[in-house]
């Protein structure tokens, strides 16, 4: 929570825990993107619930097995009270997913934004860098049981010309992003269906995979995790 679509196709991050054969509930969720879930066959284990403060669910305490967010949460205002009501409505683990400013993209990526004048539309970066966000879990209370880096295609985020493009369109002065969005097509769903995955995507994620644990691979990576326990 909240399962918008920081990095494209919100609502569909925890597919991989209903293949997996948990219950999963999405909080603010994107709800064009929710057939997805019934196209695989794994409908009936989603539940969503909508307008909800994130401060404050509702939701009584230790209701989750694991609280978890991918990349939106730097966009709150208030992180550590966020985290606070991660931690509260979860009766084990709570993980953060987060962009990874230790890596060459970053600072391309705001030279980018300097020059054509984007707004930064992209969280309060100062939590992009996993020590900042360990020192977060620790202030919270919680154990640390793991962290690393993933997504570590072997190439700087963002690539270029496309993002100029999206930012353009979907990210300049003006735009109202809640009321336009781009149309994002998300190939690996069919890959799911199938059990066919394209040699190179089994390559990455075998890579994406190997020394995952731990900073060594921060510099080559777009994304990092913290997991902390109650």
């Amino acid at each position: 929570m909240p399962s918008h679509g920081a990095k494209a196709a919100g609502s569909l991050y925890s597919i991989g825990f209903g293949l997996a054969g948990c219950d999963v509930t999405l909080i603010n969720p994107e709800f064009e993107m929710l057939s997805a879930w019934k196209g695989l066959g794994i409908g009936d284990r989603l539940h969503f619930k909508s307008d909800v403060d994130v401060y404050r669910t509702g939701f009584e305490t230790g209701t989750f097995d694991l609280a978890w967010n991918f990349v939106t949460w730097t966009e709150l205002s208030h992180p550590d009270r966020y985290l606070q009501e991660m931690k509260r409505i979860s009766s084990k683990y709570v993980m953060l997913v987060t962009c990874n400013n230790f890596q060459p993209g970053y600072p391309w990526h705001r030279f980018l934004h300097l020059i054509f004048g984007f707004p930064w539309t992209h969280g309060q970066v100062e939590y992009n860098h996993i020590t900042r966000v360990k020192n977060l879990f620790r202030q919270s209370g919680m154990k640390i049981i793991e962290y690393g880096a993933i997504d570590t295609p072997g190439w700087p985020d963002p690539s270029g010309p496309r993002d100029v493009r999206l930012h353009r369109r979907f990210g300049s002065a003006g735009h109202n992003q809640y009321l336009e969005k781009p149309e994002w097509k998300v190939p690996i769903l069919d890959y799911v269906k199938t059990g066919n995955f394209p040699d190179w995507m089994c390559m990455l994620g075998k890579w994406d995979m190997l020394f995952r644990k731990g900073v060594f691979k921060l510099p080559m990576s777009h994304l990092f995790y913290v997991m902390g326990e109650n």
